[in-house]
């Protein structure tokens, strides 16, 4: 009797066993179904801002050809932006392919300034659309980078944007509608900040701002700035969020994130969680 006991006890383990394996599984299917769904809707976000500025530099350059009015020193600096454009775009679809197939982030050494200057030809699109001014400062010297640029400049890029919307949303006037981009380096590493001119974030929100699927807006599932950390802390960085103050009043918020400097080091073989979807870059960053 206590055999049997004994075997009908481990029978029922095993069962509930594989009643919870079966389970995660299903919850991890429709986690990265979900994540898809998201990637799929910002993508056409994502790949719309280089193909708006391949169009709109096509039209411009056929229009003053037309007119006998470019010289060619400017077509070619015009086809030049063009193809950097193409090529973002297809730098977008080999992430989506690399996310599909669970590749892992490409890090190599690059250089901030290129990170910046690929990132701002992206951020200008919204910023003009959203009559928002760019202020930019980025210290000299400062060293590469070992890191997958695409994410780095997504990251930032999401940062941007969230930035823009902020002054926009809180309909800023004059020398208030404008956001502020600082890239600064220490001895250990590089600090990059955005500052806006909104309203600021509640405290009860910036509790939970990094958070997986929480949103306050109604469109998106809230995961952009969840995966913006993964991707800072896959580099061994930290990405942060504060208000700023005009003595009592929240005048804005800063959000930055840091990323190492040191001798090139290959990828931690236990990265930090969510490295995945981390891949994702393509998740336009709404909390």
């Amino acid at each position: 009797m206590a055999q049997l006991l004994i075997a009908t006890d481990i029978t029922e383990r095993k069962r509930a066993e594989e009643s919870t394996r079966k389970q995660e599984e299903k919850a991890q299917i429709t986690s990265r179904l979900i994540t898809l769904g998201e990637m799929a809707s910002s993508l056409a976000h994502e790949l719309n801002q280089p193909l708006t500025a391949i169009s709109n530099y096509c039209s411009g350059m056929i229009s003053r050809v037309k007119t006998h009015n470019m010289a060619q020193h400017e077509l070619l600096e015009a086809l030049e932006k063009t193809g950097r454009q193409a090529q973002r775009a297809a730098g977008v679809i080999k992430r989506v392919r690399e996310f599909v197939k669970k590749s892992e982030p490409s890090r190599v050494s690059c250089r901030v300034q290129d990170i910046v200057h690929n990132t701002l030809e992206l951020a200008d699109i919204e910023l003009t659309r959203r009559n928002v001014r760019l202020i930019t400062f980025v210290a000299p010297g400062i060293p590469a980078l070992y890191a997958d640029p695409i994410l780095i400049e997504q990251v930032l890029l999401n940062l941007l944007r969230n930035a823009a919307e902020a002054v926009d949303k809180a309909g800023r006037k004059g020398n208030l509608r404008s956001i502020e981009l600082r890239v600064l380096a220490d001895a250990s590493r590089v600090t990059f900040s955005v500052k806006d001119h909104g309203t600021g974030i509640d405290e009860a929100v910036m509790e939970r701002l990094f958070e997986a699927f929480y949103t306050t807006k109604s469109e998106g599932l809230g995961i952009g700035l969840n995966i913006c950390r993964s991707i800072v802390e896959f580099h061994r960085g930290r990405l942060w969020a504060e208000n700023y103050y005009n003595q009592d009043e929240v005048a804005g918020c800063i959000f930055g994130f840091t990323l190492p400097l040191g001798p090139l080091q290959p990828p931690p073989e236990n990265p930090a969680p969510s490295t995945e979807a981390a891949q994702t870059d393509f998740l336009s960053s709404r909390f």
